[in-house]
């Protein structure tokens, strides 16, 4: 059953746009798309800076419990944080890269590439 519904939630995130530079709004989620792992980010707002939390999980990897990852970070205004999955050895090698950017009061996730 979990299976199942691993297996539904990537194909619900697959069906989602991938992540583009466009503003955000507190507490929203934002589906997140790094190829191998997919998942869904937000963020709030505290009094130190913008909080971003995204969990993401990988697909297809075939293991009954995928492994999952997570970002927690905070930024101040101005700040950017990437988040990247390494390319697969002996594969091409890209790796895939997306970017929280802080610009003043407003917050995007954007391709980094």
């Amino acid at each position: 059953m979990r299976t199942i519904s691993l297996a539904l939630a990537a194909t619900a995130l697959t069906l989602a746009t991938a992540a583009s530079a466009a503003e955000w709004k507190p507490a929203a989620g934002k589906s997140i798309d790094l190829g191998s792992f997919k998942g869904s980010a937000f963020y709030t707002v505290e009094k130190d800076g913008y909080r971003v939390v995204a969990t993401l999980a990988a697909v297809n990897s075939g293991a009954e419990r995928p492994q999952v990852i997570r970002l927690a970070t905070t930024l101040k205004a101005d700040q950017t944080v990437h988040l990247s999955i390494p390319g697969t050895i002996g594969a091409d090698g890209n790796e895939t890269t997306i970017a929280f950017k802080r610009r003043g009061d407003i917050v995007e996730v954007a391709s980094a590439e």
